[in-house]
């Protein structure tokens, strides 16, 4: 599996486990928000990591 294609799976499986999450309990609107942005939180963190991994394959090949 590509890095690529791991950092979509993860964010897909935030993003269900969160509507989940939202279905089961009683979430506030404050709670709602905050599960949102710690997810996109995390998903802007897995592209930093994989743009990271990304250059530092190219500049091996320098």
């Amino acid at each position: 599996m590509s890095r690529v294609s791991e950092v979509t799976n993860l964010q897909q499986q935030r993003i269900r486990e969160m509507q989940e999450r939202m279905k089961k309990e009683d979430v506030s609107d404050a709670l709602k928000m905050q599960l949102m942005v710690q997810n996109m939180t995390q998903t802007l963190n897995d592209i930093s990591a994989t743009l990271a991994i990304i250059a530092d394959d190219r500049k091996k090949d320098l």
